[in-house]
């Protein structure tokens, strides 16, 4: 399998950071370290990392954490709520990309 079918596979998680109340459950659960709090205690996606284990969808106290194909339009638009962890390549570019025309993320990465 090619770099960009591994990452373009997985739909990944979108995050209300509105909603977050900061706690880290999904940080503690996500068995990729996937997740992390940004400078504002909020909870984020570091794209690459995420493999769809959804264990952050299943602990968050109040919701807020979403599968990239049930996520609100209006969460997919907002800004903050995910992080690339390096450059990418090419390859892991071309899979970003497409992930985002596939599941409608128009906000930028922080």
């Amino acid at each position: 399998m090619s770099v960009v079918e591994e990452l373009a596979k997985y739909q990944r998680v979108v995050i209300d950071q509105d909603t977050c109340i900061s706690c880290g459950a999904c940080v503690a659960a996500c068995p990729y370290q996937a997740l992390e709090l940004d400078d504002n205690g909020k909870s984020r996606l570091i794209w690459e990392k995420c493999r769809d284990d959804y264990s952050c969808v299943a602990v968050c106290p109040v919701k807020c954490i979403y599968k990239a194909s049930e996520a609100p339009a209006e969460y997919k638009s907002k800004k903050g709520w995910y992080r690339l962890g390096k450059t990418l390549t090419p390859e892991e570019k071309t899979a970003f990309d497409q992930w985002r025309a596939k599941y409608n993320i128009t906000a930028e990465p922080a």
